[in-house]
């Protein structure tokens, strides 16, 4: 882990949350196209919350919640990159998730996005939207959308909600 971003072949960013999606991503890379000298930047979007309607109390007590998640969620990851002996570094921002992805992707000078996907039939992604495909979609470098492991039961069931 003694080399830096600078110094790094390529710069990988994975986009992470809290779900399996994000943990089969960051396995996937690891267990196939992982290299010595690889550089990971793991990008979280923490979820938007519309707060205009929430009293000062509430509103303050949701931000610690949302404070306390992201740095879970960074300990963790930071736990795997560590344990696996791999160089990176954490970015948390609020904002649109496949938006700032893309722009820190960008900034950071990353070679590859990796993502994970939930795997919504068509209607779904369109009326909730879909971060993966905003990614690919925006994307400057190439982007790799991890498919959940059990690929037999996730395409069976986009198959019945497409």
């Amino acid at each position: 882990m003694a080399e830096s971003q600078e110094k790094a072949q390529r710069i990988i960013a994975i986009a992470i949350d809290e779900s399996v999606h994000s943990d089969n991503a960051f396995q996937w890379y690891c267990d196939h196209i992982r290299k010595d000298g690889d550089f990971l930047l793991l990008i979280h979007v923490p979820e938007k919350y519309d707060f205009t309607m929430a009293s000062p109390g509430i509103v303050a007590e949701m931000l610690r919640e949302i404070k306390h998640r992201v740095a879970n969620l960074e300990k963790k990851y930071r736990e795997n990159l560590s344990a696996k002996g791999i160089n990176g570094k954490f970015r948390s921002e609020a904002g649109k998730a496949g938006e700032k992805i893309v722009a820190i992707a960008k900034e950071e000078k990353a070679t590859l996005i990796i993502t994970g996907t939930r795997g919504l039939g068509k209607l779904r992604r369109t009326i909730l939207g879909s971060v993966s495909s905003y990614i690919v979609h925006h994307s400057c470098v190439p982007v790799l959308v991890c498919r959940w492991k059990n690929n037999n039961a996730l395409l069976s069931e986009s198959m019945d909600q497409e």
